[in-house]
């Protein structure tokens, strides 16, 4: 019971049209990878350009605090600049919790991220009491505590890369 010349052709037929169908599934399944990869590029681009907006803002104010405490600007600015410093250092935690490499973060920021998250915690937690001492009026409480709710170049030297030129 052989399947005689026109089986096999048959048979024959039907493996190229599998092997043709498999081969575009296969290309198919490429470019629509290729595809992605644009927009998975910009979103990344996109949540590492949000963690710069961030803690160039944080930056600022943390400079605008640091003036109001030495007296600098109106000591009614107190409660309002300490209050962006602890906005912004939560708001930095948030935008670390992606882990989407990139930007000025050293791979340290990754490998070591217990270390980096609970830095971070620390920090907005910190800024959070700093900026209520600030709503109390208490400006010696705040300048006590700016040493833990800014330890800018601590956490910067460890998990950031340095400005190239």
């Amino acid at each position: 019971m052989g399947m005689g010349l026109g089986g096999s052709f048959r048979a024959a037929s039907a493996r190229r049209v599998a092997l043709a169908l498999c081969g575009c599934f296969a290309l198919l399944s490429w470019q629509a990878g290729k595809a992605a990869e644009p927009a998975a590029a910009a979103e990344a681009e996109g949540i590492i350009f949000e963690r710069q907006q961030i803690m160039t803002k944080l930056d600022q104010d943390a400079d605008k605090l640091g003036k109001v405490v030495a007296g600098l600007l109106p000591a009614d600015q107190l409660a309002p600049a300490a209050r962006a410093v602890a906005e912004g250092a939560r708001e930095s935690v948030e935008a670390f919790q992606q882990h989407v490499p990139g930007g000025r973060s050293k791979p340290e920021v990754w490998s070591n991220n217990a270390d980096f998250t609970a830095k971070m915690e620390k920090f907005a937690t910190s800024a959070e009491a700093m900026a209520k001492a600030a709503e109390a009026g208490d400006k010696g409480t705040v300048l006590n505590l700016m040493v833990d709710a800014l330890p800018c170049k601590e956490c910067h030297d460890t998990y950031r890369e340095k400005k190239r030129p």
